[in-house]
């Protein structure tokens, strides 16, 4: 046991009420952190087998795998990056492990095909927060998905897929796993909630709008059927990355970096969203990205902080803004995460005063 294990678990235990109820449940774990470090005593914490009862042990699953996260960034043994990237090969893991299931229910004995995952946002950048929502995107090819004989194709497709976003998302005594918000895709209001792989590759040929290319520059076939998901990614990406851009996308480009400010200093101040918070730096890295990436390869990377050494690289931006901005973006983060992980909140602000800051 070294010394900034037991300090880790010790602020953990005394400011974050939803992990010190995790550490209560799983003391094992606990003492394997103390003993060998957060990457020795993730290891053995698996997805649940196939026999498993789907819901309450993916729940376990989730709340032993954000204890030993919250222990190792609290340590030090974990930076932002290490951490980012655990929580976002969990959710894949997890969304894998929910439509298997639903395979399993709806078409017993058959291998889970045919419907992909495109993870879009943090998840599909690897830089998923402890609390953050997902946001997929769902496509399915109706000449690969198994299914009852009788069964229409596209009802089929739903109902697999909503019982895989139930079993990720609904509240249980043992709380949930992942929120997932499938508002991302073509015309959500009218659409249902995964859509045929060639009627999603129409639309973005045809009728995407900036903040939707925008989207794609974080895209990746996170789960599920992923030959599918990079069909279709790769069927898409001169929409993505244009090599000339007009100015129409260019005005909507302004619109996505005006963001409001919100009141000045600490107290309340939104992580995400206020002045220079991580949004910003996130769509500036974006829109430079996309008036240089059709042209220049190097600057399509998904994830922030490589993106903005590739701008740098190109001299979009300069050394020192790159470092800047790559500074600041990390401390963003990091006390992002430390507000999420004390009560497993979806939220980005500060408190309201300096002394429970």
């Amino acid at each position: 046991m070294t010394a900034a294990r037991q300090s880790a678990l010790d602020r953990l235990t005394a400011d974050a009420p939803f992990l010190a109820r995790l550490a209560e449940l799983y003391p094992d774990d606990v003492a394997r952190f103390l003993a060998d470090g957060a990457d020795a005593a993730l290891a053995p914490v698996a997805p649940p087998a196939a026999d498993d009862d789907i819901m309450p042990a993916l729940r376990r699953w989730r709340g032993r795998t954000a204890l030993l996260l919250a222990l190792g960034d609290l340590s030090g043994e974990h930076d932002v990056a290490a951490t980012t990237r655990h929580l976002s090969a969990f959710a894949d893991a997890a969304c894998d492990a929910a439509l298997a299931a639903a395979f399993a229910e709806r078409v017993p004995g058959e291998a889970p095909r045919g419907i992909a995952v495109i993870a879009l946002g943090k998840l599909g950048s690897h830089e998923l927060n402890y609390s953050s929502d997902i946001d997929p995107i769902l496509i399915f090819d109706p000449d690969t998905m198994p299914r009852r004989s009788r069964d229409d194709p596209d009802e089929a497709a739903v109902r697999i897929a909503r019982r895989m976003v139930e079993i990720l998302s609904a509240r249980t005594a043992d709380g949930h796993v992942l929120r997932v918000d499938l508002r991302l895709r073509p015309h959500p209001e009218v659409t249902p909630i995964v859509l045929p792989e060639s009627a999603a590759i129409s639309y973005y040929e045809s009728e995407a709008l900036a903040w939707e290319q925008a989207a794609f520059i974080r895209s990746r076939a996170s789960a599920g059927d992923r030959a599918l998901g990079q069909h279709f990614l790769d069927a898409i990406q001169p929409f993505i990355w244009r090599r000339n851009l007009d100015y129409t996308v260019m005005d909507d480009m302004k619109v996505m970096l005006r963001r409001p400010t919100g009141a000045p200093g600490w107290e309340g101040f939104n992580l995400k969203t206020g002045l220079n918070g991580v949004r910003s730096i996130e769509f500036l890295t974006h829109v430079l990205q996309l008036v240089g990436g059709g042209r220049t390869a190097s600057l399509r990377g998904g994830s922030t902080l490589p993106a903005l050494a590739a701008l740098a690289g190109e001299n979009w931006i300069s050394a020192g803004q790159r470092d800047a901005l790559s500074a600041l973006y990390l401390t963003l983060r990091r006390a992002e995460h430390r507000l999420q992980m004390m009560a497993d909140a979806q939220t980005h602000a500060l408190p309201r005063s300096m002394e429970a800051i």
